[in-house]
């Protein structure tokens, strides 16, 4: 047998020596490298929103209406986070009553603990709520429980340069309250976030 050729076994047998011993810290390491892989995209390509504006009803937009509103608001916002673009996330915690058709105990409680999360964390401060859920939460602390701070969407002039979308035609709008008891009130970038709601909120009456 040629030298060359005896190279070649022994370089062939160390290989598949090295994988015997070592092919399950191989596919370990492939499977860790993979998931950084996947994290590593994600982070890169994930949005850095400038706005949530949520919406709280019993049955969820459609996908046209949601981003006919999506784009208004992105139109008329503010570069908050200075990346050069206004992204604005429509966050929509509506789902059905327990007594409702299409009522689903997983989906229900997914959308609470998102909420939950959005009200404790300050993410939205603009909320569109129907009649029900301004009688639910009116007296929470977190909205305005007079039902004069509301305006209906469709007095609203963002809500008609977006089309009238029709399926968000029953929401009444307001801004959400930050309190000493929340300790949101206490963080200057959440006051400046606040404003800046405020603000946008104003432009889609047509104050």
């Amino acid at each position: 047998m040629k030298k060359k050729e005896l190279l070649s076994e022994e370089k062939k047998k160390k290989i598949e020596n090295f994988f015997y011993y070592y092919k399950f810290h191989v596919l370990i390491g492939a499977f860790i490298l993979f998931f950084v892989i996947i994290f590593i995209r994600d982070m890169v390509t994930k949005i850095d929103y400038d706005y949530s504006i949520a919406f709280l009803g019993d049955y969820s937009m459609t996908e046209e209406d949601s981003q006919a509103l999506q784009t208004w608001f992105e139109e008329y916002g503010e570069d908050l986070n200075g990346d050069g673009q206004v992204h604005v996330q429509i966050s929509d915690y509506s789902c059905p009553d327990e007594e409702d058709d299409g009522f689903d105990p997983q989906v229900f409680a997914a959308m609470q603990t998102r909420f939950i999360v959005d009200v404790q964390e300050g993410t939205s401060m603009i909320f569109f709520m129907n009649e029900e859920n301004y009688e639910e939460y009116k007296d929470q602390g977190v909205f305005p429980e007079n039902e004069e701070d509301y305006v209906s969407i469709q007095e609203c002039q963002g809500y008609k340069d977006a089309g009238s979308p029709q399926s968000a035609s029953e929401y009444k709008v307001a801004l959400r309250i930050i309190d000493g008891e929340s300790g949101l009130s206490e963080k200057e970038e959440i006051q400046d976030y606040y404003s800046a709601n405020e603000k946008l909120l104003q432009a889609f009456i047509g104050e």
